[in-house]
């Protein structure tokens, strides 16, 4: 019916943003990298970006398949705090001690997933996890903008999110060397953060 195709219509459009932004600002900052610096530190980056996303997938999974769901049900906005809240509290301690566990062990998981000659990749495990634990108190906030169908939202924010990492990206690289995009990584979401804790309340009042 057309209520139903209008719906989900909106999840579309908004996936294929994502599908399309992320990966394209991405690569666009790993080719600055290499033509810039070198391909051996784009190949850093792209290393612990990898490490990054196997990591974080148990928490990513989560979100998809029970956190989204739930939010998406939930009508009342005391109760959508509440879950939010709830989903902070859980979530935040795990992301946090994965990422210190990541950190911590870093030289040994480079030798694993790499080799030795990936280990100017140590300099860049710092500020990147940091910046994972920022991305994902964002998203919980920002799973809101996608449960309830903000579409016009969320798609300025992903496309402004990516044109910011491209160009934060560039001016720290420029500045700081390979370490500056890690700086970049996180600086951008915890912008991103920030816009995010100001369009919650503002639902939410």
């Amino acid at each position: 019916d057309k209520e139903s195709l209008v719906k989900l219509s909106k999840y579309s459009i908004m996936a294929i943003t994502s599908a399309l932004t992320v990966p394209v600002s991405h690569m666009i900052v790993r080719n600055y990298i290499g033509e810039n610096l070198s391909w051996d530190d784009a190949g850093y980056w792209q290393g612990i970006w990898y490490i990054s996303t196997m990591y974080l997938m148990v928490i990513t999974t989560s979100l998809s398949v029970y956190y989204l769901p739930k939010l998406s049900e939930i009508q009342d906005k005391n109760e959508l705090k509440k879950e939010v809240f709830y989903g902070f509290k859980i979530i935040m301690p795990i992301v946090i001690s994965m990422s210190l566990c990541i950190y911590f062990l870093r030289e040994y998981l480079i030798l694993i997933a790499f080799s030795n000659e990936f280990m100017p990749m140590m300099n860049l495990f710092l500020w990147k996890m940091i910046g994972d634990i920022i991305k994902i108190a964002s998203w919980l906030l920002g799973y809101v903008t996608l449960a309830k169908a903000m579409t016009k939202t969320f798609i300025s924010l992903e496309i402004i999110g990516s044109i910011s990492f491209v160009l934060l990206s560039i001016i720290f690289v420029n500045n700081f060397g390979l370490v500056g995009v890690t700086y970049a990584f996180s600086l951008n979401y915890l912008l991103y953060l920030i816009v995010m804790v100001f369009i919650f309340r503002r639902f939410t009042r």
